[in-house]
């Protein structure tokens, strides 16, 4: 069941309590939202409308109302506005998770190698902690399937558990991964390596069939810093695509104060994927993991997608906008809405 009463009280008390590191820029409305949303009817298999081609940009939206915290109900296509490059697209398709009509979710856990000396700074802080995840995961809708991958600073990579709706193998993966011996950390090579790693999650997502959203979750650290040549090459294998970053860890590492899309380097390269991509990062203590983790699915879950085709597929970087209209601001006069403020377009 998406929607109970104690769950979202939870995952309320995670998003505006426990430290969030970092969050995409919000856009407000005005004033109070009506009633939270009520739990939806079952889902009718006949009511999904699964779209993606390789034209249409699909744009995930999370809502929230900034009085209640809640996903807003009841949102209209109408009550969107979208712009590319600054020009108001026509929307030409749209799905709400409280209908049950989004694609269901990939849920990939995306982990550092062990490192020696490194646990608060790579995942090492998750060793025998996984099972701590496991209550938040009970809430995978029907559709909805985990997977694991991982990187290395020895810059190895791969895919450990492909998804699907084993959540015990999935666990017990990460566990595996924490018990290897450990590798050193800080090569350019491990950089390389992250690359080669998320390429693989969304090639491997892609190949699923009715194909999901893959939601890369980081249980990292973040101690981390990137050349911005490499941080640019992995923010464009994700703006390609659909997909949405977000990030737990145990609130040792907190993002740098100097944390921006400028200079020569990336501080924090989880944290500004999550950034980027429209999600968030959770610095947590180890009870409240799957606390984060539910507060990121009920994200997701309640999330609404608008599809437009682009004017040109050249290959390059494009600003997204997505505000609610004058009718939307009138109806949602609280609304604060989260997504992904690029995009590259096929060519």
């Amino acid at each position: 069941m998406r929607f109970d009463k104690t769950r979202v009280s939870v995952c309320l008390w995670v998003l505006t309590t426990v430290g969030m590191a970092v969050a995409l820029p919000r856009v407000k409305g005005q004033t109070p939202q009506p009633a939270p949303p009520q739990e939806p009817a079952p889902p009718q298999p006949e009511a999904a409308t699964i779209r993606v081609t390789s034209s249409m940009v699909l744009v995930d939206i999370i809502t929230t109302d900034s009085k209640t915290g809640l996903p807003l109900s009841g949102v209209k296509k109408e009550d969107f506005r979208l712009s590319d490059d600054g020009k108001e697209v026509d929307v030409k398709s749209f799905d709400s998770g409280m209908n049950y009509s989004t694609r269901p979710i990939a849920l990939w856990f995306v982990v550092q190698c062990y490192q020696k000396n490194w646990d608060d700074f790579g995942s090492g802080f998750m060793r025998d902690k996984t099972k701590l995840l496991k209550a938040a995961l009970t809430h995978l809708d029907k559709k909805d399937t985990v997977g694991v991958a991982h990187w290395c600073d020895d810059g190895t990579q791969g895919n450990d558990h492909l998804p699907d709706r084993n959540i015990d193998g999935a666990l017990n993966a990460i566990e595996e991964l924490m018990k290897q011996p450990p590798v050193i950390p800080g090569t350019r090579k491990g950089e390389l390596a992250l690359l080669r790693c998320l390429r693989g999650v969304l090639d491997e997502s892609q190949q699923m069939n009715p194909q999901p959203l893959p939601v890369v979750v980081f249980l990292y650290g973040d101690h981390s810093g990137m050349e911005r040549a490499d941080i640019d090459a992995i923010q464009d294998e994700l703006l390609k695509r659909s997909v949405i970053v977000f990030g737990i860890n145990n609130g040792v590492i907190q993002r740098y104060q100097n944390f921006s899309e400028g200079g020569w380097s990336q501080p924090n390269v989880a944290m500004f994927l999550a950034w980027r991509t429209g999600g968030a990062f959770f610095g947590v203590k180890p009870e409240n993991f799957s606390d984060a983790l539910d507060a990121i699915l009920m994200q997701v879950h309640f999330r609404y997608v608008l599809g437009f085709s682009p004017a040109k597929l050249d290959g390059k970087r494009h600003a997204l906008k997505v505000e609610m209209s004058p009718s939307g601001k009138q109806r949602f006069k609280t609304a604060e809405l989260k997504a992904r403020p690029e995009y590259i377009p096929g060519n």
